[in-house]
């Protein structure tokens, strides 16, 4: 049987966080909150403690990568597919180095997005 997972969505769009609950949905995983920027965020990851987090690299009001350590402070076990257009090595290494699960690059199909957070949720990361 496939684990449900429980999971945090991290972007300021409002139509791209619609469309990822839906795939994730679809999927049968649980979208317990969303979130549009570090503060929201912080506070979702404290309440919720999803099993994974997905998020933006590029937001309005500050950045993915400040998300991202801020909620490795909060948890240094937690698990978080970084999503975003740019996926130069510099990036990644960056991402990587503030302790991302996963990464998946713009533009992608709803498998993509189901592996990688599934990936993200075992023991192979990254």
């Amino acid at each position: 049987m496939k684990q449900i997972l429980r999971t945090l969505i991290v972007d300021d769009s409002v139509a791209t966080r619609m469309l990822l609950r839906d795939m994730l949905e679809s999927a049968g995983h649980q979208v317990l909150a969303e979130a549009e920027n570090q503060d929201e965020a912080v506070k979702a990851y404290a309440a919720h403690k999803p099993d994974v987090t997905t998020l933006d690299l590029s937001l309005a009001q500050g950045d993915g990568l400040s998300v991202l350590k801020a909620i490795r402070q909060l948890d240094a076990k937690a698990k978080v597919v970084v999503i975003s257009g740019n996926s130069q090595q510099k990036v990644l290494e960056m991402i990587q180095a503030a302790g991302a699960t996963g990464f998946l690059a713009k533009p992608f199909k709803i498998d993509e997005l189901i592996a990688a957070v599934e990936r993200a949720a075992g023991p192979n990361q990254l």
